[in-house]
């Protein structure tokens, strides 16, 4: 987004007097461009490729801006928006919050190593669970299970054990079956074996069952027995070796 299009977005741009537009060009230029640290010259830049007057002292501006927290100073130099600006601002613009993912339904690092798609499906369960999505999180673990099954039958090139007649992949509920009807490929531990049907009973609930709905304690159960099988899957696909 260049600095004309991000202008657009401001309701009301061209009645925001020269000194009231500083905390906006600060923004763009820290989370929009991205750079470690702006100073009063890519401020004035701002003005520049907009075609609009300029504040008349913008660095005695960003001086006072820092005692009123609004800016603060980068250690290597020039200024960084300060969070609660950030935010201010944010709300204006109705920019999209980020969220982070805790470590709360699982660890995200189980994922490191594997495939970006997979990580990215972690991610979206743990951000449903954070957000108390709690149905929108049990359809996303199914997946996530349904996903690893079929990758480690991918692996050990027996993906059309789990495909039916028209060449598409079962359902969880069979994929299941055949991850542990599978005894000379690999073993699945007994925490693992528990784990499943429950795992697959409440992501079919979620998804299906119109008069549920998941609540938090749903999940919880479930997560010691989910972490113990996300680890077990992936380590049998061994991601390590192609």
């Amino acid at each position: 987004m260049d600095i004309e299009a991000f202008a657009g977005k401001i309701e009301g741009f061209d009645k925001i007097s020269s000194s009231e537009l500083i905390p906006f060009f600060g923004y763009f230029l820290s989370k929009i461009e991205s750079k470690i640290y702006f100073t009063a010259k890519d401020i004035e830049e701002c003005y520049i490729k907009l075609h609009i007057p300029k504040y008349s002292n913008i660095s005695a501006y960003l001086s006072k801006a820092v005692k009123k927290k609004t800016f603060l100073r980068n250690k290597l130099g020039g200024y960084n928006i300060s969070l609660a600006e950030s935010k201010r601002i944010d709300e204006i613009l109705r920019m999209p919050r980020k969220v982070v993912p805790t470590e709360n339904l699982f660890p995200l690092e189980l994922f490191d190593n594997t495939r970006d798609y997979l990580k990215k499906t972690a991610i979206q369960a743990i951000i449903c669970y954070d957000m108390g999505a709690y149905d929108a999180c049990l359809v996303m673990i199914r997946r996530l299970i349904e996903t690893l099954i079929i990758e480690l039958f991918e692996k050990r090139a027996i993906a059309d054990r789990i495909k039916n007649s028209h060449g598409n992949y079962m359902f969880c509920s069979d994929l299941i079956d055949e991850l542990l009807k599978e005894k000379g490929l690999w073993t699945i531990g007994r925490n693992t074996v528990q784990a499943l049907p429950s795992i697959k009973t409440k992501g079919d609930l979620s998804a299906h069952n119109r008069r549920f709905n998941a609540k938090k304690n749903d999940i919880d159960q479930l997560k010691d027995g989910l972490r113990i099988t996300i680890e077990e899957l992936i380590h049998l696909i061994d991601y390590s070796h192609p």
